[in-house]
């Protein structure tokens, strides 16, 4: 615990002893109170350096012994560190009395409930995980147990939940198992012929249905167990078999007895003759309820087959539904193209609802909006527009971005490539004072105005075409929330 020197009987006395404060005798000789209470009175280790011995003042004795507060005050000063393993407090003994031992989260103290030694720190973890002798309460019934308890209090807790295995019904408490099992539709019985014989386990709804279909079998079993009674009868006694049994009939009431047993047999025999017309009848109405069982089964696959084949039919018409709703939308195009499409290289593109097409541009929804194509004569190149209403580029969020598109046409064959001719773009003052103009001739060694070998070509134009800010507030570009953007071709040359 100690780190640096100290004298030799002070520090024996600490670590040995475990002493907490240092006791002093008026002879001078220094020890600590652990020491004379726990190995009784000793010889002064002074007088016996000094080679001096006078009893009985060279004979340490507690009641001899005074409070040392100078030593005191030197080992509460002397550095000291944890002993636990893994702490790395380091500081003054006082320090360590004061504010670290009985603190320290390395100190092993034993838990309240199972005694064992754990870390401090781990005590709480420990208390609610890992205690065999936790006190737990049962989540069915509330009850509290210890966690090494709980196996057995599962087995007989009221609450606890069981599923029954003939109908599968789950989360039945124990108390109420007994009352589902008599009352379970799924649960089996023994068949109330079981005293003459019939060894069949029934579902309770099933009974009935059992004892129609084994009417016969139960009528045969009624039968030898009647036969056997008349071949008891036989001896020169017999037990009444209309009396109930242990009655015993003597040899000398035997034909009273043979009498009765003749009614009875007679009895019995109307009763079963009743019971096989019934039987017949059954039968027969098994047989009609089969064929019917039969007619509705063939009716049934012919409607699954019809069925069927509508099914096919609806799918063919969803089909043909989908191809003509596709042919409708590209006629829809094509006439949309035709309605504003131009013919001499100037095209002037109305752009409607600006503010929601711009929300929906910030949002990136839709970036990006093409113009209907337009041609620089009736079999001249086909063209279009593409505007980015928030940006794009060097223009993001700041600038309307414009680009010429150089589109396929059916006539590019006979056309002279690559694209030359000058494009100019214009956004319309409204007002008809100040347009925003852009030109450009194309690069003729860029891939944006080669003959198209798909629908169109890569776009080129503006990205800074117009600042955003020009649109906003009384803005004479942005009326009733609709711009105009105007594309000249210039057809020198062609």
């Amino acid at each position: 615990m100690f780190r640096g020197n100290v004298c030799y009987g002070v520090q024996e006395a600490f670590i040995k002893g475990g002493a907490r404060a240092p006791y002093k005798r008026w002879t001078g000789a220094q020890r600590f109170r652990c020491s004379i209470v726990y190995s009784g009175p000793k010889p002064c280790e002074a007088c016996r350096i000094e080679e001096i011995f006078e009893e009985p003042l060279s004979i340490l004795n507690s009641s001899d012994a005074f409070p040392d507060n100078a030593a005191r005050r030197e080992i509460e000063s002397l550095p000291a560190n944890c002993p636990n393993e893994g702490c790395s407090w380091k500081g003054l003994v006082k320090e360590y009395e004061a504010q670290h031992e009985g603190k320290c989260m390395f100190d092993r103290v034993p838990c309240k409930a199972c005694r064992l030694l754990i870390l401090r720190s781990e005590q709480e973890k420990h208390s609610e995980r890992e205690c065999e002798e936790r006190t737990l309460n049962c989540k069915y019934c509330k009850a509290s147990f210890n966690f090494k308890d709980i196996k057995a209090h599962d087995e007989v807790c009221q609450k606890f939940p069981m599923q029954c295995k003939d109908c599968g019904k789950k989360k039945i408490p124990r108390e109420k198992f007994p009352e589902h099992s008599k009352s379970c539709v799924k649960s089996k019985v023994a068949c109330p012929f079981t005293a003459v014989g019939c060894r069949a386990l029934v579902e309770h709804e099933k009974q009935a249905e059992h004892e129609q279909a084994s009417a016969q079998e139960h009528l045969r079993l009624l039968l030898d167990c009647l036969c056997q009674l008349r071949r008891q009868g036989d001896g020169p006694g017999e037990w009444q078999e209309d009396s109930g049994p242990g009655l015993y009939c003597a040899p000398e009431e035997r034909p009273t007895a043979t009498a009765a047993s003749a009614k009875l047999t007679a009895t019995l025999e109307q009763k079963t003759t009743a019971l096989e017309n019934i039987v017949c009848v059954l039968n027969r109405e098994v047989e009609r309820s089969s064929l019917t069982l039969e007619a509705f089964a063939r009716q049934h696959r012919l409607d699954q087959e019809k069925i069927e084949n509508l099914t096919n039919k609806v799918r063919q018409l969803e089909r043909s539904l989908t191809l003509r709703d596709m042919q409708l939308s590209e006629t829809e195009q094509k006439l949309r193209e035709l309605e504003y499409c131009t013919h001499d290289g100037v095209f002037v593109w109305k752009i409607t609802e600006f503010s929601r097409r711009r929300q929906e541009a910030l949002a990136g929804r839709a970036p990006a909006m093409f113009s209907p194509a337009f041609f620089s004569s009736k079999y001249g190149y086909k063209m279009c527009l593409r505007l980015y209403l928030n940006g794009d580029g060097t223009g993001r969020g700041t600038h309307l971005s414009l680009f010429f598109v150089v589109m396929k046409g059916r006539f590019d064959a006979l056309l002279k490539w690559p694209f030359s001719q000058k494009v100019t773009l214009m956004l319309l003052d409204q007002n008809n004072r100040e347009h925003i103009i852009d030109a450009f001739r194309p690069d003729i060694t860029s891939s944006s105005f080669q003959r198209p070998v798909s629908e169109m070509n890569i776009a080129s134009g503006c990205p800074l075409f117009c600042p955003l800010s020009k649109l906003a507030g009384k803005s004479s570009y942005l009326r009733d929330d609709t711009i105009f953007i105007k594309a000249i071709v210039d057809l020198s040359g062609l």
